[in-house]
């Protein structure tokens, strides 16, 4: 079921407000208050599938706030399936708590943020914002956590961190695509800098849409976003750090950050 952002924007405020965080705490702190699974036996991590009303994306990557953990996601995820580009200030989202499928959980996920949805209830209009804001989290349940972990699957590993700005075009990066990190090359960063295009060539496909893409580094860039209809062409990549601080806006979702992984990230070659 979708709704109109106009028909839900009551229940989704009421259910933000409800989040509280965890006020002053670090992202490391938050991070470290997390009993994480092991690497090499968690069955929820970045890159599993994520079905959220029918759409099927790949979780980017896992946040926290040291006591809640989430996977997030590209906004289009939760209320936009057609491939084409999208205006995150217009488009209808699911709503707040709808149960979501994580692959390799026990228990359904929720859907709890949304920038697509926080940008309409603040009547947000700025195109470059409106077309690359966009993300949305889905909280694991509880029970969950102990099969969780941040790192990006072996032998990718990371991410270190998150990468403040990306570096400058071209630039080599790593994708995590179908299973394996994949070579690409950042080619422009773009839209006042909420937004990358990155090459990274045949092996990508649609079903893949929300894959993660770090520095050589092992810091985080961001998410795929919006995948071209010709195969191979380049894709966009959203501003991780953009996106976070905006999310830092909402109350409840102050201190929320991202998750690093426990094993060492190995760059791909």
């Amino acid at each position: 079921m979708r709704l109109s952002a106009r028909g839900m924007v009551a229940g989704s405020a009421a259910l933000t407000l409800g989040c509280a965080g965890l006020v002053g705490a670090s992202a490391a702190d938050a991070a470290a208050a997390v009993r994480w699974a092991p690497a090499r036996t968690a069955t929820v991590h970045p890159g599993v599938p994520v079905t959220i009303a029918g759409v099927k994306c790949i979780a980017g990557f896992v946040m926290t706030d040291g006591r809640r953990v989430f996977l997030a996601l590209p906004g289009s995820c939760a209320g936009v399936d057609d491939g084409k580009p999208t205006d995150g200030c217009t488009a209808a989202q699911v709503p707040y708590g709808l149960k979501v499928n994580v692959l390799g959980a026990r228990y359904k996920g929720r859907l709890a943020y949304s920038s697509y949805t926080e940008m309409q209830l603040r009547g947000t209009k700025r195109t470059n914002k409106c077309a690359n804001n966009a993300m949305v989290l889905v909280r694991i349940d509880d029970r969950d956590v102990k099969r969780t972990n941040p790192s990006i699957p072996a032998p990718t590993g990371g991410p270190t961190g998150l990468a403040a700005t990306a570096p400058a075009p071209p630039a080599q990066v790593t994708s995590y695509v179908n299973g394996a990190g994949t070579p690409s090359e950042l080619m422009e960063t773009k839209a006042a800098g909420w937004a990358h295009t990155v090459y990274v060539g045949p092996a990508f496909t649609a079903d893949q849409l929300g894959s993660p893409v770090l520095t050589q580094g092992g810091r985080a860039i961001g998410m795929v976003t919006l995948v071209p209809q010709i195969n191979g062409a380049p894709v966009t990549v959203s501003s991780l750090a953009k996106e976070i601080a905006f999310m830092h806006t909402v109350r409840g979702f102050r201190t929320v950050n991202l998750a690093r992984g426990t094993q060492r990230f190995r760059a791909a070659a």
